[in-house]
């Protein structure tokens, strides 16, 4: 848009003119274009550039006014890939303005010019507009959040027409010849922007050349293009590696567009066994390539990813799934490899890696876990060793996100007091070090080799006040130096973790001192992760307790004497809230609390406090596959065990045999439904799946808002619906016969 006004600025401008047009009816002649726009945006600069070539011939001269036509012949432009109108449709890119670019080639205009040049009027436009839109709905061409439509009448506008054809002109630097025409031209336009945090400058360059005239070349006829195709890469476009690239790109984007359909994975094994056909077996950059779609679909990716080098890998997830291969086997030696090319290749200038979180946690969870598990001390050093080859990187990220996984080795290797009091002064708290878990192994250190109280009481207390803060940070909505996006994504969600954390500080700390145990076994209780933390973000939490394992504080808390001051009635809520998250524990509550109403209705009060303690079922009416409507109300009075899935959910499809099962085998079909609810999915695909499988289970289809009123993140997520409209949690892999059958014996 830039260099659309710029132009149109010079358009208006009033400049002399030393000779007029003198063309003849029925000659032809041609030009060629550039357009470079280049300028910051915020910290980064961007540049796009386009080359065009279109011929004329003259219509006619009548009372001082020529009438043009205009052929545009070639557009190349650089996007997100290499756009060349002169590919055939089927190998455009599925881009709105490539597919128009190749109608334009195929169409032409009417230009009328005075003899100085200037554009009067542009004819024809109503029929390239029906062109490009036809050719776009065929390819099934759609513009997010536009229709084509609007987008062709707001881009293809009289005056975009006269920016492509700036020829006849005198603007900037130019020379002409004995017919008028400018043989060459140069404009330069400077465009200052300013914001409220710093001043822009854009600067927009037009070259345009007469390439040929009455069927005779000039001497400049190749100039541009020549230029054109240095800029735009073109010969390293069209080799053989960059096409498959974008072959595969393309079957990726397949999968995406039509997720679920039953027989994209054939279809696209049937293309990649194709493109395999023109590359050597040990062709890694070609096997790297494939990864890209593999991940997706079709077998073969992890057999593929742990055959290509960690340098041809084609995402940060990739080197993540790589590694994690790695350190399973207990294989340290590519660890500083993996973490080098995250954080440099897939790294931006000013924002954390594009996959931060994932990254992050990965290392936190495969390299720490190894480290948390190993106990012969050459082993222990070597780790070390190699923490130490990766802060010499000197990636500050790198650094921040290693310390407290470094601490923790140095903890174990510490043997006298003295060292671990060195170490536990060590300092670490960034975004993604994963402190709060890292603190808490190393205060275990403390306690297993005898560290002084008041050592371990300074320890325990500074990570209580870490996890404290960040909690409250998360809470504000702000961090300092972190953008809403990260906070939001990668930050906010662990919220829980630290809360898992902040509970088992308390507990520790409760241990330090029999006067004060009550009280700070009260506060681990007031932080113990709840149902809704479970929904919430279910996948962290059990990955930390892999490292930290659930204690039930709750119980340490009333057995230490906290139950004295309190009600009866308190005392079984607090039961209540251990029943949630251990149903096994449903029989011991109903004694207690006959023990203390021995004509109490148990039943009603342990309902009325679910009530208050889980959500509630939101409303919702869905369609059924077969065409029957289902409603909450419809599943009333009956515990309901609820899959969120898709058929385009890898890792849904892989376990969804256990929702059969327990569909066929209901442990008790009286008061036991089990439903399913396709989300993000079509109609037809379920359908052709659930052939396909032979599968009977009920599903319903989401409306695109049932999802989100049941908040979830993350597919699969299973749900039991309780009697009395509320809902909890099924954690994901779990034996879902064994628990259901424990959440069954509940009476409400």
């Amino acid at each position: 848009m830039k260099f659309t006004l710029s132009i149109a600025l010079l358009l208006v401008l009033k400049v002399g003119y030393a000779q007029t047009l003198k063309l003849k009816q029925g000659q032809k002649f041609s030009y060629d274009a550039t357009s470079t726009a280049d300028g910051p945006i915020s910290s980064y600069g961007y540049e796009s550039y386009e080359y065009w070539k279109t011929n004329f011939e003259v219509l006619s001269l009548k009372n001082g006014v020529y009438r043009l036509k205009a052929s545009p012949e070639i557009f190349l432009k650089q996007a997100h890939s290499l756009q060349n109108s002169q590919l055939p449709f089927k190998e455009q890119p599925k881009d709105f303005m490539a597919i128009a670019n190749k109608v334009l080639t195929l169409t032409s205009y009417e230009l009328e010019i005075d003899k100085y040049g200037r554009i009067i009027r542009v004819n024809g436009l109503p029929k390239i507009k029906t062109a490009i839109l036809a050719k776009l709905k065929a390819l099934n061409i759609h513009q997010n959040g536009q229709t084509n439509s609007k987008r062709i009448e707001e881009v293809f506008t009289d005056e975009y027409f006269k920016v492509h054809t700036p020829f006849f002109q005198r603007i900037g630097h130019f020379a002409i010849n004995d017919k008028g025409l400018n043989k060459s031209s140069i404009i330069e336009t400077t465009t200052d922007s300013s914001s409220e945090k710093k001043q822009a400058t854009n600067y927009d360059i037009v070259k345009f050349n007469l390439i040929s005239l009455d069927g005779k070349a000039t001497n400049s006829s190749s100039q541009l293009l020549t230029e054109a195709k240095e800029k735009l890469d073109y010969a390293k476009y069209y080799l053989p590696i960059n096409k498959a690239k974008r072959k595969i790109q393309e079957l990726a984007d397949l999968f995406n567009s039509v997720k679920g359909d039953q027989t994209i994975e054939s279809r696209i094994m049937k293309s990649l066994d194709s493109l395999d056909k023109g590359f050597a077996k040990d062709d890694y950059e070609y096997l790297g390539a494939k990864l890209g779609v593999l991940t997706y679909v079709g077998p073969g990716y992890w057999e593929l990813l742990d055959k290509v080098p960690y340098q041809y890998l084609p995402s940060s997830n990739d080197i993540d799934n790589k590694m994690d291969i790695d350190l399973n086997k207990g294989d340290f030696s590519n660890v500083k490899k993996a973490i080098e090319l995250s954080f440099t290749k897939f790294k931006d200038e000013e924002f954390y890696l594009e996959n931060m979180g994932s990254t992050s946690n990965n290392i936190h969870n495969t390299f720490g876990a190894l480290i948390y598990r190993i106990k012969n001390k050459d082993s222990l050093q070597n780790a070390l060793g190699i923490i130490k080859q990766i802060e010499a990187l000197q990636i500050p990220d790198v650094t921040e996100l290693m310390r407290g996984m470094k601490t923790l080795v140095q903890a174990k290797l510490a043997v006298t007091p003295k060292e671990l009091e060195n170490v536990a002064k060590t300092q670490f708290n960034s975004l993604f070090d994963k402190a709060g878990r890292y603190r808490i192994l190393i205060y275990d250190e403390l306690v297993k080799k005898q560290v002084a109280d008041s050592v371990k009481l300074a320890y325990i207390d500074y990570t209580i006040d870490l996890n404290r803060k960040r909690i409250e940070q998360i809470n504000s909505g702000a961090i300092p130096n972190v953008d809403s996006f990260t906070l939001k994504h990668y930050i906010a969600p662990n919220r829980i973790v630290y809360k898992k954390n902040l509970a088992d500080a308390y507990y520790r700390k409760s241990q330090l001192n029999k006067n004060t145990e009550i009280a700070y076994l009260q506060m681990a209780v007031d932080y113990l992760p709840t149902q809704q933390d479970l929904i919430d973000n279910n996948n962290n939490l059990q990955t930390e307790y892999k490292f930290t394992p659930f204690i039930p504080y709750t119980d340490m808390y009333l057995a230490a004497g906290g139950s004295a001051g309190m009600s009866i009635e308190d005392k079984l809520n607090k039961e209540v809230d251990m029943v949630i998250l251990e149903p096994e524990r449903y029989t011991k509550l109903k004694a207690n609390y006959l023990k203390s109403y021995p004509a109490g209705d148990f039943k009603s009060f342990f309902s009325e406090a679910l009530k208050r303690k889980l959500p509630v079922v939101p409303n919702f009416s869905l369609n059924e596959r077969k065409g029957t409507i289902v409603t909450n109300a419809d599943q009333a009075n009956k515990f309901v065990f609820v899959d969120f899935w898709g058929t385009w959910c890898g890792a849904c499809v892989s376990e969804i045999g256990e929702i059969e099962a327990i569909h066929i085998k209901n442990p008790n079909p009286e008061k036991l439904q089990v439903t399913t609810i396709a989300c993000y999915d079509k109609k037809k695909n379920v359908d052709d799946f659930m052939t396909k499988q032979n599968y009977t289970y009920t599903v319903l289809m989401s409306d695109g808002k049932v999802e989100h009123d049941f908040k979830i993140r993350s597919y699969p997520t299973k749900l039991l619906f309780l009697p009395n409209g509320v809902y909890l949690t099924i954690p994901y892999l779990s034996s879902y016969n064994e628990i259901l059958t424990k959440y069954l014996e509940w009476e409400i």
